[in-house]
């Protein structure tokens, strides 16, 4: 394809193509032709459940340079396969995102990273020989919508398997599920750790009714802890279990939480007085499953008020952008990190930004992590093509990626079996503390861990 082609569907475009719009990176039209774009209306204008909202900002909190998967064997002989979506030289996959509606702007990198790991692949020989094409749909996370965008994907773009970066994927779940279409995603919805749903695919989990693990403890009392309070939200439920279950961890550590309830409404709490709740507790370590502003206003208030705290730990708190906002403010924050984040560095993480300034430029700058995040489980689906054969059919690709472990090359903590650990909490992370001048992030090494690994915290689940 040159550069006056206005391209096929699934034709991987030119960098030069990709045209940042709206002030946020949008797919290239190459990227599944006129066809990627249409029947926007009607959903686009719904405005999405306020979970939907939470969940599209909570993406960025657990979920958290991979593997080039395939590039070894990409001078494998080919041989005619007539499993959906492979022909003699391709591997037509899918790519489902919200490009409008209301969580649009917060997903909006996600499409480079899928770009930069499908160019990435295809730089190296494809899978098995074949090159990886695709085609996208617009969602507009909508559960409607993206029920609609899957089956076009899947009955009229014969693709194999998808790519999703959606907060509304239950729409297309049952759907995907019933016909054991394989998909690799941000499981920003409960559904994802359903055992019945095994064709889909993720590295870490927002919601689950597993056990907690011991990391969250061990981090908090290695950090001096002693009583732990958990900061709830009114407005809605979407953080408070997984607050619950840090406290789980806690308690487990010898760290019990203390009495009383702490809730933060950005409309009506102060935080000054949020902080003198705390202080009046004793509160040293606080679980804040908040995000953007709301973070920093907590912090504010437990700073204002004198609070004793030693740990404010909270899982979306590693946001470059929320720094660069509120600095100081946020000084000594804690966030627990699903991935191993840049500040740590290393060639996997080269190899990411190499990808992305060849196959992606318009994102700026290109570590965003809802990029990153796509990158991992668009990596997490390559694996498994690589994995599974020259020719698999759906049901042994399942199998095969189900039967793994999967670590990104070294860019998740620790590996992730994609059986024992289905629908888990994530048993490894990376902690990550704001320094005190607000600047920047300082990587907090575990003192009990082996040298090598320090800069990553894995414990064990707890009993129910």
């Amino acid at each position: 394809m040159n550069d006056s082609d206005p391209g096929t569907p699934g034709e991987l475009p030119s960098p030069r193509r990709a045209r940042p719009r709206h002030g946020r990176p949008g797919p290239p039209a190459a990227a599944g032709g006129p066809e990627g774009s249409e029947d926007r209306g009607g959903p686009r204008h719904r405005r999405p459940r306020r979970t939907a909202l939470a969940a599209a900002a909570m993406v960025t909190a657990l979920a958290a340079g991979c593997a080039v998967a395939g590039g070894g064997a990409g001078g494998s002989a080919r041989a005619a396969c007539d499993t959906p979506g492979y022909s003699d030289d391709e591997i037509r996959l899918g790519f489902v995102y919200p490009d409008s509606g209301a969580v649009a702007s917060s997903l909006a990198a996600s499409m480079s990273g899928f770009l930069a790991r499908i160019g990435q692949a295809n730089a190296a020989g494809g899978i098995h020989g074949r090159k990886l094409v695709y085609s996208w749909r617009d969602d507009v996370s909508a559960s409607g919508q993206n029920l609609e965008a899957v089956r076009d994907l899947v009955e009229k773009q014969d693709v194999f398997g998808l790519v999703e970066a959606s907060v509304s994927a239950f729409g297309g779940a049952d759907y995907l599920r019933a016909r054991g279409i394989p998909v690799a995603g941000i499981a920003a919805e409960a559904f994802w750790a359903d055992p019945r749903y095994r064709n889909m695919f993720a590295y870490t989990y927002l919601f689950t009714d597993g056990p907690s693990v011991s990391t969250f403890g061990d981090y908090a009392k290695t950090q001096g802890g002693t009583r732990a309070a958990v900061i709830q939200s009114d407005v809605t439920s979407t953080g408070n279990d997984i607050g619950s279950r840090m406290s789980v961890s806690l308690a487990a550590a010898g760290i019990p939480t203390v009495p009383g309830r702490f809730v933060y409404n950005p409309s009506v709490t102060s935080p000054m007085q949020l902080g003198q709740q705390l202080r009046a507790a004793q509160a040293d370590v606080v679980i804040a499953v908040l995000a953007g502003s709301n973070l920093a206003e907590v912090m504010r208030g437990i700073r204002e008020a004198g609070a004793p705290v030693k740990v404010v730990l909270a899982p979306s708190g590693y946001d470059k952008a929320l720094i660069d906002q509120y600095g100081q403010t946020l000084g000594g924050l804690s966030a627990a990190v699903t991935y191993v984040p840049a500040e740590i560095g290393g060639p996997a993480h080269q190899t990411y930004l190499d990808a992305m300034a060849e196959y992606a430029p318009e994102l700026r700058p290109p570590d965003q992590e809802l990029a990153f995040v796509t990158y991992i489980i668009t990596d997490l689906f390559l694996s498994g093509l690589d994995k599974a054969g020259p020719c698999p059919t759906r049901a042994q690709f399942i199998d095969t990626l189900r039967a793994s472990k999967f670590d990104a090359s070294g860019l998740l903590p620790g590996p992730v079996d994609m059986t024992k650990d289905f629908g888990q909490m994530a048993l490894c992370y990376t902690f990550m503390r704001v320094n005190p001048a607000g600047t920047g992030y300082d990587v907090v090494p575990d003192p009990n861990a082996d040298p090598a690994n320090r800069d990553r915290w894995c414990g064990h689940r707890l009993e129910h």
